[in-house]
């Protein structure tokens, strides 16, 4: 039987202790999905993971392979995966408020550390900013400043042009160019920086599973429309908990400069900044172990 890949073998080895779950957030259904530490510990510290848009749990779930001594919460963002979409619109501020009433539900003994990857980081920068609910904050891959003004910023200019034209047109027309194969190949090829043939094909597949897991258009557009609007730069000078960055030094989303503008505007006691070679957005594909890796010392170590 051929060997799978580490980071394929670690996704496999999270799915297979994961358990299942729901939480009724507000006046929708959360979908969840629990991982327990490996050795059992009854003390674990809990960690929860927010992904990124577009994507669903099972994007973090190599990283969530690699952590042994952590209690592992991982939800699909409403509107994506099999958690049912907001009432209201999907704007950051409404997902924000979601995540408070989400870690409510969890009832935790002891404050969860946070983490959240691109699109989830804004997600979590908003909460932290304003609430107290939280232990530490990890940012992945954080969208560290305006999307216009990244170092992609033609690309981004054209896909949001993309999503206007999606939204013009007819429902059933709209929705097949957004999950048209092309631009989901396109995205995964542009953002992988591996030049490892079978890890670029394990991306891509995963981009292929689930890259178009959301409920319905509206989720869609009005998902990118928060992702383009917002950043973690706008929360940052509010967040009050010590963070650690984890940064990809090839990112297409965020420059390092700009990943280290934002480091100066957090808190300064206990924060710590990590950079990663040769990566770019999808460390938690690339490098999920080394990823796991700088989170569980960060938590296990972390006097909260």
């Amino acid at each position: 039987m051929k060997k799978l890949l580490p980071q394929a073998e670690l996704a496999q080895f999270a799915r297979s202790r994961a358990e299942r779950r729901e939480a009724i957030v507000g006046n929708c259904t959360t979908a969840f999905w629990f991982y327990p530490a490996a050795n059992g510990s009854s003390k674990a510290k809990s960690l929860v993971m927010i992904h990124g848009y577009r994507g669903n749990h099972h994007g973090l779930e190599a990283i969530a392979g690699a952590i042994t001594d952590l209690d592992v919460y991982i939800p699909d963002l409403p509107g994506f995966g099999q958690s049912e979409p907001l009432t209201s619109e999907h704007t950051i501020e409404h997902y924000a408020e979601w995540l408070d009433g989400f870690l409510q539900a969890l009832k935790l003994k002891q404050k969860p550390h946070l983490l959240g990857h691109s699109f989830g980081s804004i997600v979590v920068s908003k909460y932290a900013a304003e609430h107290d609910g939280i232990a530490t904050l990890i940012l992945e891959n954080p969208v560290a400043a305006p999307a216009l003004k990244g170092p992609k910023a033609l690309t981004t200019a054209v896909t949001k042009a993309f999503f206007w034209l999606a939204g013009a047109l007819p429902n059933c027309i709209g929705s097949s160019i957004l999950k048209s194969w092309p631009m989901v190949r396109g995205m995964s090829i542009i953002m992988t920086k591996s030049r490892e043939a079978e890890l670029r094909r394990w991306v891509h597949k995963q981009h292929d599973d689930n890259f178009n897991d959301f409920a319905n258009r509206r989720v869609a557009l009005e998902g990118y429309s928060a992702s383009i609007s917002n950043c973690v730069g706008d929360f940052a000078p509010q967040i009050k908990v010590a963070v650690l960055m984890l940064v990809g030094e090839r990112d297409d989303i965020t420059t390092v400069a700009q990943q280290k503008k934002l480091f100066n505007q957090l808190p300064s006691e206990g924060c710590e900044y990590r950079q990663f070679a040769g990566v770019g957005h999808l460390t938690h594909y690339e490098i999920p172990g080394e990823i796991a890796g700088e989170i569980e010392h960060w938590v296990v170590n972390s006097n909260v």
